[in-house]
């Protein structure tokens, strides 16, 4: 949650709210265990919860529509703390505890479920041409918005035969930020692209190639999203970037993707979608992770307490 707010706030400077040198010892130890590697880079996988909470605090109308009220969540967090400590250091637990962490997950539930599904709820500029990243890529959309009446719009018509590789761009909205039109260079909404593969013949993206092709542009995304069947790839990015750095990445990475499709189903051989996310960094999710999942009208409890 920290990562993404401050990601669609920031764009490529969100490290800044970080205070890295946190992060900094305990990542270097990680790293230099060469025998027993993780793929982690995000700063606040080593951070202590302290500095999180901090983040928190200090950038609190980020997070103001997705937590409970600041006193109450200072409250929450000092006793659940104190529960952690008591755990990690193998204290004798007090018979409240259990039932306070439940209650902390409970107040989260709600706020959590709109945080991971405000991510999914894609809006678009209509007419396209009203904002310069989805104008550059509209012709790249095999079925794009067209007028049916009077500021209506709908995605009708036919997809040619011979169209295999199609490119729709969407966008997302933090629950913190306010949607306007154009979105390029605005703070709190993220572009949302995803490339796909269509047609009669089977065909799928090699992950690994992809990936190690558009490593080099990662550091500007928020998330890359991967698909069971590997036949398509999500991209975000923080509008906060600009028009010119927005269009350049996903250029490249749009290019990568046609280089990197292959013939045929996903083999077995290669493992699983899943497999491959777990090598790379935060950033690169897995099919089943919630954040490429849940959508508004999906009603569940995040935490099942």
């Amino acid at each position: 949650m920290v990562y993404l707010e401050l990601r669609a706030k920031l764009g490529d400077g969100w490290t800044s709210k970080v205070k890295v040198d946190k992060a900094e010892f305990p990542q270097k130890e990680d790293k230099a265990l060469v025998h027993m590697p993780t793929p982690e880079e995000d700063p606040l996988s080593y951070v202590q919860l302290s500095e999180v909470l901090r983040i928190i605090s200090e950038n609190r109308l980020l997070f103001d529509p997705v937590l409970p009220p600041q006193k109450v969540w200072e409250g929450r967090m000092a006793e659940v703390s104190q529960v952690r400590h008591r755990v990690a250091h193998f204290r004798q637990g007090n018979e409240r505890d259990l039932d306070r962490v439940v209650h902390l997950l409970r107040d989260l539930d709600k706020g959590f479920w709109k945080f991971i599904t405000s991510y999914n709820d894609q809006r678009h500029v209509l007419p396209q041409v009203g904002d310069s990243v989805f104008a550059h890529f509209l012709p790249l959309d095999l079925l794009p918005f067209v007028e049916v009446a009077p500021r209506e719009w709908a995605q009708v018509g036919s997809i040619p035969h011979d169209a295999w590789f199609g490119v729709s761009v969407a966008a997302t909205v933090r629950p913190w930020a306010k949607w306007t039109e154009p979105v390029a260079g605005k703070e709190g909404i993220f572009y949302d692209a995803t490339i796909y593969l269509r047609g009669s013949r089977r065909r799928h993206f090699d992950y690994q190639n992809w990936l190690e092709n558009t490593r080099r542009l990662h550091q500007h995304v928020a998330h890359i999203c991967l698909d069971d069947r590997a036949d398509s790839i999500r991209v975000t990015i923080p509008a906060i970037l600009g028009e010119q750095r927005v269009i350049e990445v996903f250029e490249n990475m749009i290019d990568k993707a046609r280089s990197s499709a292959r013939p045929g189903e996903w083999a077995s051989y290669k493992g699983t979608v899943k497999n491959v996310a777990d090598e790379w960094p935060e950033y690169v999710l897995e099919p089943q992770h919630p954040l490429t999942l849940l959508t508004r009208d999906v009603s569940c409890s995040i935490f099942e307490a």
